[in-house]
């Protein structure tokens, strides 16, 4: 299939937020189209998809064909599409066998990323095409050997003392400042600087950000700069410095999932829910439509589940109903159990979170399945605690607390850490919200105080975004709670230090604007509130502070 991005789509893509249409609207829209695909079961094309980045690079062929299946396999590969890239950089160098940059790229492609890992056999077979490569490089090409030589230290039987993808990185800086003004070797460098992040080892992140920003600073629409750039500033711990470029990245690449959604890595750490919410939908559709991957294959797309799940995380924050029920209903059409159970059950459980909110009669109905996952089940009784929380049934809460306690403490005995710490917020934030429709505001806020305590332990603010774990931050529950108890200067203070992590949440902003106002500053209240709807789909004043 010829994938063709429609003219609609592609203004969803330039500036979702600015479009006259109803933004749920839109991102049901591209739900729908991604369902639409989906049951097409259209396959991968085989052809060079158009749309996947801006990025050029100048292979040593005469092949016009070669020359455009290198530059594609390029593109694909600052794009994240892995089989693709691979497919498309052996097609260039069977096209021309003379070719030492398309072998170079073949062997490239065979390397680790910031999000795969070659097995050793891969590697060894890395390393053969990259000692095919050297001897294809014309004498006096000092720039195309020094690229191949790099990736043979990579690829080495032995790894370097420091490590593969540390010692490429290193080479491929010494390459970057020998051509500066190259921006082929420049991002391929500041990639080979990140990956060694992925294992915690972050000190090639400043360098590749001061390549990056000299190649946006050339080339601004450069999008393999762009999505590197994203990367390496959220590692820095500085995601808004990527914000300019994060929110113009899906219209440069619309025919490449991945950078469609790439963007909201900034979007969701500087609280622009709605339009994570809508670029992640536009994703589904786009990966969906290009048949870039098998979804219902026993391993599923790669990036496809990350996509689902950023994009419930932001119609969640935006209290957007109708499109975060659109994500829900989408779990079972994506992620079918048959085709993978953890991805299924994944995917299951946090859509249950959209139905205990915005469905509460949905979310009792669903039934506890013989072999459901112990993460389902988590999620299942904590959805069913929102949805009592939302008829004021405080005992129900609790039963609902009681079951995940349980839970939880069957998973620390089978050491599945992140399915006990998930029981942990999740019970403590429905211990909480029982005591406050109860109207016992204090132990609410011990509650509280425990799971936010829980949750940024385990899911700390600069890993917490990828997406987050946990749905919302549980210090605004401990806000309102401090607000109900006439503690209005504790409250403000709460409602501060979840903003922080999580700016512009429409629910805290408008405990805050409370807080401001029984502090007697009306003006700063009446401005918190004002921002609060700004970023709120729904009718604010329906939301109750007390399940804030």
């Amino acid at each position: 299939m010829k994938f063709a991005l429609s003219l609609g789509a592609a203004l969803v893509l330039a500036s979702p937020s600015a479009l006259g249409s109803n933004p749920t609207e839109v991102g049901i829209g591209a739900i729908c189209g991604a369902e639409s695909a989906l049951s097409a079961g259209k396959p991968p094309s085989g052809e060079i998809l158009p749309g996947v980045g801006t990025n050029t690079f100048r292979a040593d062929t005469r092949s016009a064909e070669a020359q455009a299946w290198f530059e594609y396999g390029m593109q694909a590969y600052h794009a994240f599409l892995h089989e693709e890239t691979k497919a498309a950089l052996a097609r260039a160098a069977a096209l021309d066998p003379t070719c030492a940059l398309c072998a170079w790229g073949e062997s490239l492609s065979l390397g680790a990323t910031l999000n795969t890992q070659p097995t050793p056999d891969v590697t060894a077979r890395a390393l053969t095409i990259a000692d095919r490569a050297a001897k294809l490089v014309v004498p006096g090409d000092e720039r195309t050997a020094a690229l191949i030589s790099a990736l043979q230290l990579r690829y080495q039987p032995t790894p370097p003392p420091e490590g593969r993808e540390q010692a490429f990185g290193r080479a491929m800086d010494r390459i970057a400042l020998r051509y500066p003004s190259d921006d082929g070797v420049a991002t391929v460098a500041a990639h080979a600087l990140l990956i060694p992040a992925r294992q915690d080892d972050f000190s090639g992140v400043p360098r590749a950000m001061e390549i990056l920003e000299a190649v946006l600073d050339r080339k601004p629409d450069e999008t393999a700069a762009i999505h590197y750039y994203i990367h390496a500033s959220e590692f820095a711990g500085h995601a808004p410095l990527a914000l300019s470029y994060a929110k113009r990245l899906a219209g440069l690449a619309p025919g490449a999932g991945h950078l469609v959604h790439m963007g909201t890595h900034t979007l969701m750490r500087v609280g622009l829910y709605q339009d994570v919410a809508l670029e992640n939908a536009q994703a589904l559709r786009v990966d969906a439509e290009t048949g870039v991957s098998a979804l219902n294959s026993p391993t599923g797309p790669r990036y496809y589940l990350h996509n689902f799940l950023f994009g419930l995380s932001g119609a969640m924050m935006a209290g957007d109903r109708g499109l975060a029920l659109k994500y829900a209903d989408h779990a079972g059409v994506g992620f079918p159990m048959s085709a993978n159970l953890e991805r299924g059950a994944t995917a299951r459980a946090r859509s249950l979170v959209a139905l205990g909110r915005f469905a509460p009669d949905r979310a009792l109905a669903v039934p506890e399945g013989p072999n459901d996952l112990r993460i389902l089940k988590i999620y299942r009784h904590y959805a069913r605690g929102e949805a009592f929380a939302t008829k004021g049934d405080a005992a129900g809460v609790r039963v609902e607390a009681a079951a995940i306690a349980a839970l939880g403490g069957e998973a620390l005995k089978a050491a599945e850490v992140q399915n006990a710490q998930v029981a942990e917020v999740a019970g403590g934030v429905l211990t909480g919200r029982a005591a406050m429709l109860d109207g016992q505001p204090n132990p609410a806020a011990v509650a509280f105080a425990r799971a936010a305590i829980a949750q940024e332990k385990a899911f700390p603010i600069p890993k917490n975004f990828d997406p987050p774990p946990w749905w919302y931050p549980v210090r605004r529950s401990l806000a309102a709670a401090q607000l109900k108890a006439g503690r209005y200067a504790e409250a403000e203070r709460e409602a501060r230090a979840s903003l922080a992590g999580w700016p512009q949440d429409a629910l805290a902003l408008r405990i805050l604007a409370e807080a401001e106002a029984r502090q007697g500053r009306d003006g700063a209240a009446r401005d918190y509130q004002s921002q609060a709807r700004k970023v709120w789909r729904g009718d604010l004043s329906k939301a109750p502070i007390d399940l804030s």
